[in-house]
């Protein structure tokens, strides 16, 4: 197989054997050679300037920015010089990898750091009731009055609050990493979003954060960008490539002409960059590719978590905190992110906060500090050396094959830790508050308390750190923004990325761009057809005015999509000013000028067939009279939905809004309702209303040009049930029942018409009429920049559950959950020092399972340059009874081969045979299956009880009765440790427990052949993850087969499964056979093949490096792949596969438990 892009280099270039640790000597020596190399090309540069696009790249670049210089740059440019020297005047240049050249040095200290959040210990928020809502909808005119009032009369009561991080202190220096640990809830991500002064969604932050001496409020005002968080969260605009979505970020940090290298322009500067990142997170190949979410195509889990990085990356921010970053990225990708991270902060001397699930040794070994939280308190904080003999000498003991990072995370964990023999919970501090107060009392706190005052002391005395990094944020800055603005790109600068990422945006969401086009043509001839030919007769007066009315309304009822649009867009714009990219008041001009093109066509597509259909005014003028009006009505129409879709805080309040404004829209424009005619305490709705001007400049351009003809219905008296005498045109005594018409004549002038039956006045076309219409596209234009600039609404904040009522079944289910969790704590407390072993029984496989068999599987898709080949060659088998690990690097095609598996790919080109019991799949194989997606999508307003019920009750058979449906539901909850949120909405889950919810779901329905999981431990802590590979396991000995991806996974876990499918990029197999009881299986063939894993590494990890997964180079000089073929593993293996194939034929034809349909339930079933 050809190599792929960085198959052969490392993260510095260069083709060293992959390490465990990162060298920073070494790191340093190559940081020295690409100096001396840019030294060279910067003389390069000068002596020619014009021919920089033919500028070449070696393979050192890899880790800093390639830079040129131009016609006027002051002199050959010598990197070590500019680095080090006080008095160079572009002291705050860019240059280095991550982004940031100038060795700026931003320690972090906090003292006496404490966070709460509202609600007491026992305190829950619930959702809220029907008629709650109603009342609420009756009350809110008033409340919001009162919300004004309120502050003027001071409340002696408080809303109840709660800790969750008590008391901590600590410092970390320039160029030291820190890394953060504790199992879910312990408030390890309430540290990172604190260090990093994203408090809005906390009640109170009581303690001192410093930055260099600077304070947190300043450094919140003017250097937001400079502490940035990363989330666990991917959040991005799907329909974006990679490469768009990360120039963006680029365009928005860009530094200015003194922060850059002379002769740098910003185009190949964040050229430069962007392929520097590419390379370093070795996503390259997917630069074309869009990012995708859960309902749009686009990169792998890990690939999108590598953007994600990347994007932070490119914010050159001096402190960086990362929660879970490692999330989704295999092992070797995931130990390649923190060497660089390594790198960075040692090279420029960043300060970096990690937080990590599972992480392995390798990656342990890199930090400096190492911060244990348990319950929001700290136990320990101190040397990672240091940190597991602290733990020991509490008395907690490790386990066999436990990494340092899991044993510290587990010795906070009731469910897990052991004490070393012959102590137990009585001699050893084993709480939050016991172990809290051990470390208070250790060396390491004093050594904590020390190391603190001497750096305050030193930033209070020493302000070197702090006015070199003021210096280096204000040459940052482009010519024209303020020193004191956080931002380092001026506002006309961010409309301007902001339209183009807007329009990027629009253009490639086809499916919006198809629908919103097609729909426009199919009203428009619904219209247009329905009053076509309007006739120049008093007969077509009244119905073109309807015709008008309805091709206007319907265009503005279009912008109503912008009000759930605007909201769905929080969770990106909350990310990236909290990066301080653009202010929040910048998108709102940048979404009107990136959808004028998009807008202003189709509606001139639609007003074109609608006008002509119906027979308007056949001239130029008044079509495009009618076109500008309808179109500003339009726009003012999307700024009026825009501004509310900003403003409501959630769905409900903006639905409802829009339920009582948008009936007044219609019944006050002065179409149904004259103006003249309305009542006198409600006409002023009609001069507030954008849709009657719009309306009333439309009516007064096509009356002005026409005059009717009064025809015979509108003439009395008039001849009609048998009467004849009067004539058939108007005569001397008959009149015209027209409005505007006069005695004697047949013809009604459109202007008198208007006049006198609307009150409009077609002079007020353009002095009244079009000049509102503007006003209010201009007023509702400035209230979105308000709305998002002292008002921003971000949406929900996960970090607080929302819980339904308990009625009377669940109080007693959730009492039953509680009484076991506290039963299974009291055992372990007992001293159940067991070691953690994985005990796999015989399983009595019943008859009718089935084993399920792949052989020569390929899957093409199409792509811009022909079919691209995700699978090649891929087979293997999975048996009842057994625990299938499918692993490889990310984007090697393990969520395309899981889904190729279980029959869920719509698109491309699948070949090969995917069988059970050597015969086709039939009709009912996805009832007799279940897959864990890697996105958790869930109805996000059902209880996490109620998915899992709902779940079980329409896929386990009809046969299984409702109480052991139930029963098998408070297992799961149980097992997935869910019972204190078995009430809690799942749109207010934090990532951890959605994952759990999303493999809970697939589990309730019992599959009967086979069980897909996709990356089911990614987001979870070590025993998290150990439990629910311990209930797989369970599942595997009881018959069930299950094929599993799965990330990181500890020496331990690796082993509990009992075969391997290894893929490499481009889908093409490895390695298939057993693992073997402490792995050996797997290591002898690693071995016999010039890979031989050290006996203190994780073989998971360890054949990941050697195969090529991460940046460094594969071990041996030969593709693992076609080792593999010639291996006799393979042969046996297919062998093996033959075998099943012919066992299976032979066996006669079953089915499952449940008979061959398509659904499992009656519609009885549901409730």
């Amino acid at each position: 197989m050809a190599e792929t892009p960085a198959d052969n280099v490392t993260l510095n270039g260069g083709t060293s054997t992959p390490a465990q640790n990162v060298d920073v000597v070494d790191a340093k020596e190559q940081f020295d050679a690409l100096a001396r190399q840019l030294s060279i090309r910067s003389q390069e540069a000068q002596r020619k300037p014009s021919n920089l696009s033919e500028k070449t790249v070696t393979s050192s670049s890899d880790d800093l920015e390639k830079a040129e210089l131009n016609d006027d740059a002051p002199g050959p440019f010598d990197l070590r010089e500019y680095l080090t020297s006080s008095n160079d005047a572009n002291q705050a240049a860019e240059l280095c990898l991550c982004l940031r050249i100038l060795l700026q040095h931003v320690g972090v200290t906090w003292e006496d750091l404490q966070v709460n959040v509202v609600g007491g210990l026992d305190h829950k928020l619930y959702v809220g009731t029907l008629g709650g809502a109603v009342i609420a909808f009756f009350l809110s005119p008033f409340l919001w009055l009162w919300s004004f009032i309120a502050p003027l009369f001071p409340s002696r009561s408080k809303m109840p609050t709660r800790t969750i991080l008590h008391k901590s202190s600590g410092v970390l220096k320039p160029g030291e990493m820190c890394l953060v640990l504790g199992c879910p809830g312990s408030g390890c991500s309430t540290f990172l979003k604190t260090i990093a002064n994203q408090r809005g969604e906390f009640s109170s932050v009581t303690g001192n954060v410093l930055y260099a001496g600077i304070g947190a409020e300043e450094m919140s005002e003017n250097y937001k960008g400079e502490v940035v968080y990363n989330q666990e969260d991917d959040t991005h605009i799907a329909t974006l490539t990679v490469a768009q979505t990360l120039a963006f970020a680029l365009s928005t940090k860009t530094p200015g002409p003194n922060g850059r290298l002379p002769g740098v322009s910003r185009k190949e500067f964040n050229q430069e960059v962007l392929d520097t990142l590419l390379r370093m997170l070795n996503i390259s190949h997917t630069q074309q590719t869009l990012v995708g979410d859960e309902f749009v195509r686009g990169v792998s889990g890990g690939e999108r978590k590598r953007v994600s990085i990347a994007e932070m990356m490119a914010t050159r921010a001096r402190v960086q905190c990362w929660d879970n970053s490692t999330r989704g990225l295999d092992a070797s990708t995931a130990l390649d992110f923190a060497k660089s991270l390594r790198v960075m902060t040692d090279i420029l001397g960043q300060t970096t906060f990690v937080t990590l699930y599972q992480a392995g040794e390798g990656i342990y070994d890199l930090f400096d500090k190492v911060l244990v939280l348990d319950e929001g308190r700290q136990v320990f904080y101190g040397p990672p050396t240091a940190a597991r003999a602290y733990f020991e000498n509490l008395g907690y003991k490790p386990l066999p094959r436990q990494s340092t990072a899991d044993y510290l995370t587990g010795c906070t964990d009731p469910n897990e830790r052991q004490f070393a023999s012959g102590v137990s919970s009585q001699d050893v501090p084993s709480g939050a508050a016991p172990l809290e107060k051990a470390f208070y009392s250790s060396t390491q706190a004093q050594d904590n308390s020390d190391s603190l005052a001497k750096y305050k002391v030193r930033m209070e005395t020493e302000k070197t750190d702090q006015e070199v990094f003021r210096a280096a944020v204000a040459a940052d800055k482009k010519k024209g923004v303020s020193k004191q603005s956080p931002y380092t790109l001026g506002f006309t600068g961010q409309v301007r990325a902001l339209t183009v990422r807007q329009f990027q945006t629009r253009l490639q969401d086809r499916f919006q761009l198809y629908t919103s086009y097609s729909l426009a043509i199919i009203l428009a001839f619904v219209i247009g057809s329905g009053f076509y030919g309007q006739p120049l007769t008093s007969a077509g007066a009244f119905t073109r005015g309807s015709v008008i009315f309805a091709a206007l309304f319907t265009t503005c009822l279009d912008a109503f999509n912008e009000m759930p649009t605007q909201m769905l867009g929080r969770p990106i714009l909350r990310k990236q000013t909290s990066y301080s990219m653009y202010r929040p008041s910048a998108i709102a001009l940048a979404n009107t000028l990136s959808d004028l093109p998009f807008s202003a066509s189709r509606v001139l597509v639609y007003n074109i067939i609608v006008y002509f259909l119906s027979g308007l005014h056949n001239s130029a003028g008044a079509f495009f009279t009618f076109h500008v009006f309808n179109y500003v009505a339009y726009l003012a129409m999307q700024g009026f939905f825009r501004t509310f879709g900003l403003v409501c805080s959630n769905f409900d309040s903006a639905f409802r809004l829009a339920v009582f404004f948008i009936p007044n829209f219609v019944q006050y424009a002065g179409y149904i309702i004259p103006v003249d005619s309305m009542k006198r305490w409600l006409f002023w709705i009609y001069y507030i209303n954008p849709v009657a001007y719009g309306w009333s400049g439309c009516m007064a351009n096509e009356f002005m040009r026409i005059s009717l003809t009064c025809d015979g219905n509108s003439v009395i008296p008039r001849n009609g049930l048998g009467i004849t005498k009067y004539p058939d045109v108007l005569g001397p005594n008959q009149a015209c029942t027209l409005f505007g018409s006069t005695g004697g004549s047949n013809i009604i002038s459109g202007k008198a018409y208007l006049l006198a039956g609307y009150n409009i006045d077609t002079a007020d076309l353009w002095r009244r009429d079009f000049l509102v219409l503007v006003g209010f596209l201009l007023v509702f234009q400035v209230t979105q920049i308000l709305a998002l600039e002292y008002y921003p609404q971000y949406g929900y904040n996960p970090s607080i559950n929302i819980y339904a009522k308990d009625t009377d079944e669940t109080k007693k289910l959730n009492a039953a959950l509680k009484e076991r969790k506290l039963k299974h704590i009291e055992d372990l407390e007992r001293g159940a020092n067991q070691d953690k072993e994985i005990v796999k029984q015989d399983a009595t496989v019943q008859a009718h399972q089935r084993t399920f068999t792949w052989e020569n599987l390929d899957y093409h898709v199409p792509g811009p340059n022909g079919q691209i080949r995700l699978l090649h060659g891929v087979f293997g088998y999975v048996k009842p009874g057994t625990l299938t690990a499918l692993m490889g690097a990310s984007g090697a095609g393990k969520t395309t081969c899981l889904d190729v598996l279980a029959q869920r790919k719509n698109i491309g080109v699948v070949t090969g045979d995917v069988l059970v019991d050597g015969r086709p799949l039939d009709s009912d194989f996805a009832r007799g299956t279940a897959y864990a997606e890697q996105m958790d999508v869930h109805e996000g307003t059902a209880t996490v009880r109620e998915a899992m019920r709902f779940s079980a009750y329409l896929r386990q058979s009809t046969s299984v009765s409702k109480e052991e449906k139930d029963a098998y539901v408070e297992e799961i909850i149980e097992l997935l440790e869910l019972q204190d949120l078995s009430e809690a909405l799942v749109f207010s889950l934090n990532v951890e427990a959605r994952k759990r919810l999303t493999v809970g779901v697939e589990l309730a329905s019992k599959p009967e052949l086979l069980l897909f999981l996709d990356e089911p431990t990614s987001g979870l802590d070590a025993q998290s993850a150990w439990n629910l590979v311990r209930f797989l396991r369970k599942l595997a000995d009881q018959g069930q087969a299950i094929l599993c991806t799965i990330h990181q996974p500890s020496s331990l876990l690796f082993e509990s499964f009992d075969r391997l499918l290894l893929l490499e990029r481009g889908g093409e197999t490895v390695y298939f056979g057993d693992i073997g009881h402490d792995s050996r299986v797997i290591r002898d063939y690693f071995a016999r093949h010039g890979a031989p894993c050290p006996p203190n590494v994780n073989p998971a990890e360890y054949m990941l490096e050697a195969i090529g997964a991460g940046v460094s180079p594969r071990v041996g000089d030969r593709d693992w792949k076609d080792v593999w073929l010639d291996s006799k593993e393979c042969t046996q293996a297919k062998t093996e596969i033959l075998a099943i194939k012919e066992q299976g034929v032979a066996k006669p034809v079953t089915k499952g438990t449940s008979s061959n349909t398509c659904m499992s339930f009656s519609f009885m079933h549901i409730r």
